[in-house]
């Protein structure tokens, strides 16, 4: 029997693969350990549910590879060969539709305490690309697995209340956070470059991007659109019109992506949905302007006029191309978007959330 005011110093994440298209989610996944570990002494780790690629990403977080399935027996043996109990551990499972909700689900039934978090994959939006399959999987597995949850965790207020909604029951928020540079860099005014940077998948809007781009910038040459990300089928929809202004520049991670952040000035994501992208608060960390959808779920930054909105449609992109095609880039809106991050989404603001939302979660 635990004493009943336990509470975890061990937090286990779930999460599907760490490949690069598959960031986004790990990325976010594990932020909040550095801290936790920093400032309360916590540990976290990291058990993947897919063999590794030889150009996987590395996180500081330690990694278990699953390789022998997600059965009760098979998870209860790993975890006790690496000290976890349900006395002090937390599980997190990231991500629908494949093995973290199995393996969270089946954790629990070992007695873990198990936060689940969809991270914007049972968003309205989303539910309804492949719908027939997705809601087989949701009524008949999906739905239970999440129900069962100690905890369903939402990363934006938009999020929450569509959780809430499809599912009946009280959700916690936490958003996404990142950590911010030391300082804000200067931005080169001779130069206004544009960056999307996210998979080059159809959700994201690159296509109607690139079109509206070549219709309104084509031929402004102190404008450029960088594009950068991982191809998932847009890429030969948009090879034609990579000319002139627009370049891409493939993927880029570590020091080339801060390079691209820092010189930036402007941040593309058209997206259809999302989550809450940590890309979006990245950018802003590094004061470039957003240039977003309402898919992103980040309402405050029209709130607050932070930037602009920037939807999946050709046309409506027309127009916001055109509005800033010769608008001066505002430094001050730039360093407004810097202090805002600061304050809300912080390393030590998410991270005492998260901290929170743990202990919270004590036996008894």
């Amino acid at each position: 029997m635990f004493d009943k005011l336990s509470r975890p110093d061990r937090i286990l994440h779930i999460v599907s693969t760490l490949d690069k298209v598959n960031f986004g989610i790990w990325n976010a996944a594990l932020f909040g350990s550095a801290f936790l570990k920093r400032e309360y002494g916590w540990e976290s780790c990291c058990w993947v549910c897919r063999p590794p690629a030889n150009d996987d990403p590395v996180p500081e977080t330690p990694v278990t590879y699953l390789t022998t399935g997600v059965s009760k027996g098979s998870l209860h043996a790993l975890a006790k060969k690496q000290g976890l109990d349900p006395k002090h551990t937390i599980v997190v499972s990231h991500g629908c539709w494949l093995a973290p909700s199995r393996v969270g689900y089946a954790l629990s039934k070992l007695g873990y305490r198990w936060i689940h978090v969809p991270h914007g994959m049972l968003e309205p939006w989303s539910m309804k690309q492949g719908r027939l399959k997705k809601m087989l999987y949701y009524l008949l597995l999906e739905r239970k697995f999440i129900l069962s949850a100690t905890t369903v965790r939402a990363v934006s207020r938009p999020e929450k209340a569509n959780l809430e909604k499809q599912l009946g029951r009280e959700v916690t928020l936490v958003e996404n956070g990142v950590t911010l540079p030391a300082h804000l860099p200067p931005k080169d005014e001779q130069e206004i470059l544009f960056l999307f940077m996210a998979r080059l998948h159809y959700k994201k809007g690159v296509a109607p991007l690139v079109r509206a781009w070549k219709r309104v910038m084509d031929g402004a040459g102190e404008k450029t659109l960088i594009i950068a990300g991982p191809d998932e089928g847009e890429l030969e929809k948009i090879r034609p019109l990579l000319t002139g202004n627009v370049r891409y520049i493939g993927a880029v991670y570590g020091k080339e992506k801060e390079d691209w952040l820092k010189r930036s000035h402007y941040y593309f994501l058209p997206s259809f949905s999302e989550g809450f992208p940590t890309s979006v608060l990245e950018a802003m960390s590094y004061g470039l302007t957003p240039l977003i959808s309402e898919g992103c779920n980040f309402p405050e930054v029209f709130r607050e006029d932070l930037g602009f909105r920037a939807e999946p449609d050709e046309e409506q992109l027309v127009k916001v191309l055109g509005h800033l095609k010769t608008k001066p880039f505002d430094t001050a809106l730039s360093e407004r978007n810097r202090d805002y991050i600061a304050k809300h989404y912080a390393e030590e603001v998410i991270g005492e959330e998260l901290h929170k939302l743990y202990s919270s979660m004590q036996i008894g």
